[in-house]
């Protein structure tokens, strides 16, 4: 991980955002029939693997290769092309037909929530702030370590979608002041096994949860408000997965405890009766992770903290302005697809 993350400084994440559009590739995209397919093996990028040591491809617009990592000598290449392929708009592409779409779209008439993950720790009074390279003690020995991962702590953010059917069983048909309602236990499954999952949202090392490593995953709506216009409701839950808390066994590093998470939940949305949608779907968690933090190879990784350590999660609503609010859950449309996430 370190040889990757030494090319993640200042100056470079500058120079990609003034002059690249960045894009993720699933491999097994590049490798599938169909237009995308195409598009991506004629750039050479399905003969790529993009890792921890940060392997690239730079491309035009066009699917031309250009060169490996963002530097001012692929920017001279680009420089070189025909001006019909530099300029915004110069190109065009057909709609692909349902069929061709490797990645799936959010539901249609569905809802899509921006997921913000970021590691927390506490101040002598017991206050919660943003974690600091310092506050892991496994890097503690290390200067290169402190220095790579300080970029590493900043909040990551990916998505959540809720269907058709699942936002209009959020609105009572009669709704009352005071009144309260179950969420769909599906919800909470959901959050629970793929979207508040620490290491996952961090580092990309864990998978999805198990539904028997779930211990606990309940919602709650309490209608506090009734207008013509709108319905303002609180939600409140709880998220449990994973080991129970044991201080004697949660050490570091490769202590005995596997890892596990807990967490509240509040929120708060309003539903506008008229025009029949949220204006607002915002939920914190605020909870704890203790164990374990494996990587691919089972060693401990350098976030891993003895005792219980502060990790916290904001979910949004997306406005869809953004490209990045189409991206699938978990970045990788095969959780959708493939991997249960709207099974009951």
């Amino acid at each position: 991980m370190s040889r990757g993350l030494t090319f993640w400084n200042d100056e470079t994440i500058r120079l990609i955002r003034e002059n690249f559009i960045a894009v993720s590739v699933p491999t097994w995209v590049a490798k599938a029939p169909g237009p995308e397919g195409e598009f991506l093996r004629q750039a050479g990028i399905d003969k790529r693997w993009v890792t921890s040591s940060g392997y690239m491809h730079c491309i035009s617009a066009s699917g031309k290769f250009l060169g490996g990592r963002p530097c001012d000598a692929v920017l001279e290449k680009f420089q070189g092309l025909p001006e019909a392929e530099r300029k915004p708009g110069a190109l065009s592409f057909g709609k692909l037909a349902a069929t061709e779409q490797l990645i799936p779209a959010p539901p249609d008439g569905g809802l899509v929530l921006r997921v913000h993950a970021r590691f927390l720790a506490r101040d002598d009074k017991g206050q919660l702030r943003h974690a600091q390279t310092t506050d892991f003690p496994l890097m503690l020995a290390k200067a290169n370590v402190l220095r790579s991962w300080n970029l590493f702590l900043q909040p990551n953010t990916e998505y959540m979608w809720l269907t058709r059917d699942e936002l209009r069983a959020l609105v009572p048909a009669s709704p009352m002041k005071g009144q309260q309602l179950k969420v769909d236990p599906v919800i909470a499954m959901r959050m629970a096994r793929f979207h508040l999952t620490p290491q996952r949202a961090t580092t990309s090392e864990g998978g999805i949860i198990h539904p028997k490593r779930v211990k606990e995953a309940r919602l709650m709506l309490k209608i506090e408000s009734v207008t013509p216009q709108s319905i303002l409701m609180k939600l409140e839950g709880r998220i449990h997965w994973g080991s129970d808390f044991d201080p004697t066994k949660a050490t570091t590093p490769n202590g005995p405890l596997a890892q596990g998470f807990a967490t509240p939940l509040d929120g708060r949305l309003e539903y506008d009766r008229k025009k029949k949608i949220f204006n607002r779907l915002d939920i914190v968690a605020l909870g704890d992770t203790w164990g374990r933090w494996g990587d691919a190879n089972g060693r401990s990784m350098y976030v891993e903290r003895p005792g219980r350590s502060p990790f916290g999660f904001a979910l949004e609503l997306a406005t869809g302005n953004n490209p990045t609010d189409r991206i699938p859950p978990g970045g990788n449309g095969r959780y959708v697809t493939d991997r249960g996430y709207f099974r009951k």
